[in-house]
C-alpha cells in the first residue's frame, strides 16, 4: 500500500493549491453551460465527453509536474518502488474526477433533465471509464516524461489510444442512459481490456521511465 503515499502527498497539495481541480471544474462546468445553451436536444454522451476533456487538462500534469518542480528526483532516490509512485498517480487523477464528478453530475442532470433509465449500468459504465481513462493518462505522461517535448507529445500519443475507450464509454453510457443495455457488455469489455492492457504498459516500463 506504499502507493498510497503518493496519492496522499498529491492530494495534500491539491486540497491546499486547489489548481488543477478548480480548473477542471471551471472547464467542465462552463463547458456545460455552453452545450445547454447551443443544443436543443442534447446527447446524453456529452457529459462523458466533458469529462474526457477536463480530464485531459488536469492528468497531463500527473508527472510534468514533478519534472518541473523537482520532486521527481526526490521520488526516485525515496525507498518507494517505481510501480508505487506510478499507481499514487492513478489514485490521485482517479481521486480528482470522482470529485469533478460528484460535483457536476447533478448539475447535468438539472440543467439537460437527462436521467439514465439503468442508474446502475450508467454508474459503472462511469467507473470504469473513469478507471481507464486515468491508467491511461497516467502511463503515457510516464512514457514521455523524458522527452524535452513532452507536453506536445503526450497528447498526440494519448488521443489515438484513447479513442477506442471513449467510444466504448460514451456507447455504454449511451446504452444505460436510454435503457437499452442489450449488447452493452462489449463496450464494456473494450474497456476492460485496455485498461488491463495499460496496467501492464505501465508497470513494464515504470523502471526505465523513472530509473536512470
Amino acid at each position: 500500500m506504499k502507493f498510497l503515499k503518493v496519492a496522499f502527498k498529491d492530494l495534500k497539495i491539491e486540497f491546499r493549491t486547489k489548481n488543477t481541480i478548480n480548473f477542471m471544474f471551471l472547464f467542465a462546468l462552463l463547458s456545460i453551460m455552453l452545450f445547454s445553451a447551443t443544443m436543443e436536444n442534447p446527447d446524453p454522451a456529452i457529459l462523458w465527453l466533458v469529462f474526457i476533456f477536463a480530464g485531459m487538462l488536469g492528468y497531463s500534469r500527473a508527472f510534468l509536474k514533478e519534472v518541473e518542480t523537482g520532486t521527481l528526483e526526490a521520488l526516485k532516490i525515496s525507498p518507494l518502488p517505481p510501480t508505487s509512485i506510478l499507481f499514487g498517480k492513478i489514485v490521485f487523477n482517479g481521486v480528482l474526477m470522482l470529485m469533478i464528478q460528484a460535483l457536476l453530475i447533478p448539475i447535468f442532470i438539472a440543467v439537460f433533465g437527462i436521467y439514465p433509465e439503468n442508474l446502475f449500468l450508467a454508474v459503472v459504465s462511469i467507473t470504469l471509464g473513469n478507471l481507464a481513462f486515468v491508467v491511461i493518462s497516467s502511463s503515457l505522461s510516464l512514457l514521455v516524461i523524458k522527452s524535452r517535448a513532452r507536453e506536445l507529445l503526450l497528447p498526440v500519443l494519448l488521443f489515438p489510444v484513447l479513442f477506442p475507450v471513449v467510444l466504448s464509454t460514451v456507447q455504454a453510457f449511451t446504452m444505460a442512459v436510454n435503457g437499452n443495455v442489450e449488447g452493452i457488455s462489449a463496450p464494456l469489455s473494450v474497456i476492460i481490456a485496455f485498461t488491463m492492457a495499460m496496467i501492464g504498459v505501465g508497470y513494464l516500463t515504470v523502471d526505465y521511465a523513472l530509473v536512470e
